[in-house]
Formats: C-alpha cells, sequence, structure tokens
C-alpha cells in the first residue's frame, strides 16, 4: 500500500504545477505628449500625464515582484509641450523619452501620429530610449524591418515575448517621406509570421497593436485604396492563435468599457486603454510552473484604472519642470488682437469666422481662388483682446502641412459631396443632426465657393448651386482648379479625394510649415485680425 501511495504522489507531483507567481502589465496609450496633468491648450491643471500614471506604477512596484511597462504609440504629437521640443528646442532630450526612460518603460510600439513627426525627429528620439521601438509590419524595400518587430523580457524565470504592429493604414494619412523606403503590411499576415517564431521560445506571448478594434470602421476607404485593414487588432485575436494578452489603442476608446465585454477574445485577453495617459491598462496572469521548467498560465484578468483622482509623482513633475516652465513661456506669448469673438459653438453649421480665417489664411498664402477646412474644436472661443500662441492651438490643433492640390469641377463638387453626408435627417423626428459616426474633423467647408447643402436630398445630390465666388459663375466640372488643404486631406485622409474620384493627389506646392505656425505668422504680420464673413454657404432643407 506505501509503494502505491508514494507512486501517486510522484504522479501527482508530475502532473500538478508546484509554483505559482504572477506577472502584472501596465500600459498606455495614445498619450499625445501628456506629462504634466496640464492643459497647455486651455492654461489649466488637466486630468492626466505621465506624471499621474508613475504613481500607479509605483504603487504596483512595490508590491508585485514581476511587472512590465508597455505603451502602445501616439506619444510625440498633441501638446504644445510634445511640438515645442520635437521642432523648437530639439537638439536636448526630449521630455517624453526623459520621463519614460525614467519610469523604466519596457517597449512601445509606434503610433501613425509618430511618423508624422518626420523621419529625422522621430529617429533622434528613438536614439534617446532605453526601450525597444517595436512595429513588425514595417518593412523596407531591403524586406529588413523598419523598426524592431518583437523583444523578450525576462522576469525571474518567466520569458515574456512582445510584438508590436502598426495601424498599416498610414498611407492613407502621411506621404511616403515621412517613412522613406518602408511598406506598411498587414497586420493579421505579419502577425501569424512572428508568433510561429517567437512563440516556442517564450512563456507569454503578447501583442503590442497600434490599431483599433473596429475592423470595418474604415473598411471601404481602405479598400478602395488598396491598403490592409486599419483597425485589425481583434482580427488578429480571431485569426492568429497564441496571444495570450493583446493590448491596443489609436481609436482613444476603453476596453473592457463595462460588465457585459468579455476579456477574452478567442481565448486572448483583449486591453484598451483609452488615451492622454488618463488611464492605465492592468493585465494579471497568473502562472504556475511544472515539473519540466515551462510555466504556464492558469488565470487571466484585465482593468482599467481611472486617473483622475491620482495625485501626480512629484518626480516626475521635478524633472519635468524646465521644460513644463518653458512651454508655458511659448503658448502665452502674443502674437495679436481681435476685435471680435471668434467662436466655434455653430461652425459646422453656418460660416462662422473661425473657418473663415482659417481659409482665408490658406488662401492668402497658397495664392488659390478655392481652400477647404475643417472646424476641429467645436468648444473653441476667443473673446475680443490679446491673441496668445495657446488661442491658436486650440484653434488648429493638430501638425498638418499646407498643400495646393489640382481638381476638376467635378471633382470639387464630389469632395462636398462627401462632406455632406456629416448630415443626417432623424426618420422619427425629422430633426437635422450630426452623424455620430462621422468625425467632425471630417467636414470640411469650402471658402472661394458659394453652394447649398440640402440636408433632405439623397446624398450625392446634397450640393446646390455651387459657383465660383470671384466670377459668380457656374463651377465648371471639366476646369481645372487650384485648390488649398492640408496635408492630412492631401493624403487621402477622411476619403474626400477618394469618394472625389482621385486615387493620387496632384500636388503642386507644398508648406515648409506647419498650418499652425502659417496662423500664428499671418496673425503676426496683421496685427489685428479682421475676419469679414460672407456666408457663401447655408444649410437647406433643415
Amino acid at each position: 500500500m506505501k509503494k502505491y501511495l508514494i507512486l501517486i504522489l510522484f504522479l501527482l507531483n508530475s502532473v500538478y504545477p508546484q509554483e505559482k507567481t504572477k506577472l502584472i502589465i501596465l500600459h498606455t496609450t495614445d498619450v499625445h505628449g501628456n506629462i504634466s496633468p496640464y492643459d497647455y491648450f486651455e492654461d489649466r491643471p488637466a486630468r492626466g500625464g505621465l506624471a499621474k500614471v508613475f504613481t500607479i506604477v509605483k504603487q504596483y512596484r512595490q508590491k508585485e515582484d514581476n511587472l512590465i511597462l508597455l505603451d502602445g504609440g501616439d506619444l510625440l504629437q498633441g501638446t504644445p509641450l510634445a511640438y515645442y521640443f520635437n521642432r523648437i528646442e530639439s537638439l536636448i532630450p526630449n521630455p517624453l523619452i526623459l520621463t519614460m526612460n525614467y519610469m523604466r518603460y519596457d517597449a512601445f510600439t509606434v503610433g501613425n501620429h509618430d511618423i508624422e513627426q518626420g523621419y529625422h525627429t522621430y529617429t533622434q528620439i528613438r536614439e534617446q530610449s532605453h526601450f525597444p521601438w517595436l512595429s513588425a509590419n514595417a518593412i523596407r524595400a531591403d524586406r529588413e524591418n523598419f523598426f524592431e518587430p518583437f523583444t523578450i523580457i525576462e522576469k525571474n524565470g518567466i520569458k515574456i515575448g512582445i510584438i508590436g504592429l502598426t495601424t498599416p493604414a498610414i498611407p492613407m494619412w502621411l506621404e511616403s517621406y515621412l517613412y522613406p523606403g518602408a511598406e506598411w503590411q498587414d497586420m493579421v499576415t505579419t502577425a501569424s509570421k512572428w508568433v510561429r517564431q517567437l512563440r516556442p521560445r517564450v512563456d507569454v506571448l503578447i501583442g503590442l497593436f497600434h490599431a483599433g478594434m473596429h475592423e470595418g470602421y474604415s473598411l471601404d476607404l481602405t479598400d478602395t485604396l488598396h491598403l490592409p485593414n486599419e483597425n485589425s487588432s481583434r482580427l488578429v485575436a480571431e485569426k492568429v492563435p497564441g496571444f495570450d494578452v493583446i493590448f491596443c489603442g489609436h481609436s482613444h476608446r476603453l476596453y473592457p468599457y463595462n460588465k457585459d465585454d468579455p476579456q477574452l477574445i478567442n481565448g486572448t485577453l483583449f486591453v484598451m486603454s483609452g488615451s492622454h495617459a488618463r488611464y492605465v491598462g492592468v493585465a494579471q496572469l497568473t502562472l504556475a510552473k511544472e515539473k519540466k521548467k515551462n510555466w504556464i498560465i492558469i488565470d487571466r484578468k484585465s482593468n482599467i484604472l481611472t486617473l483622475d483622482t491620482v495625485q501626480a509623482a512629484p518626480e516626475i513633475l521635478t524633472i519635468n519642470e524646465p521644460y513644463h516652465l518653458k512651454t508655458l513661456d511659448y503658448i502665452r506669448q502674443v502674437i495679436g488682437t481681435s476685435n471680435d469673438t471668434i467662436s466655434s459653438r455653430y461652425s459646422r453649421w453656418k460660416d462662422t469666422p473661425l473657418v473663415q480665417f482659417i481659409n482665408q489664411v490658406q488662401m492668402a498664402i497658397t495664392g488659390t481662388d478655392i481652400s477647404f477646412a475643417a472646424s476641429f474644436n467645436d468648444s473653441f472661443i476667443l473673446l475680443p483682446g490679446l491673441i496668445r500662441v495657446k488661442d491658436i492651438y486650440g484653434m488648429y490643433k493638430y501638425e498638418n502641412f499646407l498643400y495646393t492640390v489640382e481638381m476638376s469641377g467635378q471633382q470639387i463638387k464630389d469632395y462636398l459631396e462627401h462632406c455632406s453626408r456629416y448630415f443626417n435627417v432623424d426618420r422619427q423626428t425629422g430633426r437635422v443632426m450630426a452623424d455620430p459616426d462621422l468625425p467632425g474633423y471630417n467636414y470640411d467647408m469650402a471658402e472661394g465657393l458659394g453652394y447649398e447643402i440640402d440636408v433632405r436630398a439623397p446624398m450625392g445630390e446634397r450640393i446646390k448651386d455651387l459657383k465660383e465666388l470671384k466670377t459668380g459663375q457656374p463651377v465648371n466640372k471639366q476646369k481645372i482648379y487650384r485648390v488649398a488643404m492640408n496635408s492630412y486631406r492631401a493624403a487621402g485622409g477622411g476619403g474626400h479625394l477618394s469618394a472625389a474620384g482621385i486615387r493620387q493627389a496632384r500636388i503642386i506646392w507644398r508648406s515648409s510649415e506647419e498650418i499652425r505656425n502659417l496662423l500664428i505668422q499671418y496673425i503676426k504680420t496683421q496685427g489685428t485680425i479682421k475676419i469679414q464673413v460672407d456666408n457663401n454657404w447655408k444649410l437647406t432643407g433643415s
């Protein structure tokens, strides 16, 4: 009997794990230049920032032996601080990388807005980083990787593989000179390749993706442009077995958002951590060590931490103080005056001074008779008085350049028809409203043209009485016009050019300065800006 008991115990020890441990993975994404909890657009305290994230990181490190810290990209763009030290004082250590190095980030996946900063900028900043920059699907012409495809980290004997993937829809928004010689390949195909290579070598396999979960979001547009799917994170989980956890981003959403959201998708733990360092995503893996020295995951769960009430870590504030003070000096510079209130409140519903001004400047600089611009911030207001740099950041928050593009009259009409999709008519109430699925930054308004948008007409037939303001004549469908627009539009962003039948824009001029800087320079030159709204367009049928 004793022999049988010994045999049973031996067999049990052989089958059941003998040792357990936890692995904690903390995740941020789409930080967009936020370090201190300060809103440089409004010049007041803000909700998030890496300084708050580090408070959470320290708390976990005090109680957990095995912790890794990851970021999912779109780090280098989004605040005046980020811009100032990317473009103006770029030869000193970058504050975002200095902060992340101090926080001991383990890996970073490149986002589209990081690429947008330009090859020289992100290459210089990358060299300062103490953590790898990942993107397995960015491939050079010689078939080598543009960034590192993966990294392996070891924590107390646990081998953790991390594969980075970036949304391959980048050519839809950014011109190729920003990523010279690189091709952005399909996420599912790339993931399959690297999972096969990496899975046998690690105990835990993580996907660190700069892409969203909703694969249908821009599917029509990417298909038209023959680009891979923009937001394939869920597709990777469904089609590529082997990932234990996938962290995703790009769309600024949270997942799980509520208790009904499944934490596992096809057996893979899924986490999306919002944006602007207002949240920290947490994945907790429980592992057990088998007799033969392999670690296996026996439990996994996730949660999202909101940082609203978290105190900023004093160390990060101290490190960032000189950068913060320099940024405050920058944004508070007086550049001119305005005698009128400039508000964006109704700027997508009628012609207003805000969009009139942006188009006015774009036409003045390019010498064109037609310009397209959007209202990027529908809560912006500038009262009469002094204009400061921060006001222009509030007015125009993206780092677009100014382009002149050739378009036919028919293409201009089709472009505006595409814009008119922003308006919906509720079938039950008959009310006109903005389509919740179409972001306001993709609704352009024209200057140099007169037109009406009949919101009750069928899609594709809404633009009425389209004419040249300069001559008063109807727009000639065959005539070639020179049109001012931002670089995002000219590269295909929003699908406007595609809707107009333009596969590749005929660009005849590019600015060397961002539109925001051009607005600042224009105001400095004018001293006091005068905006005469010409009411060149209006909604009808509303």
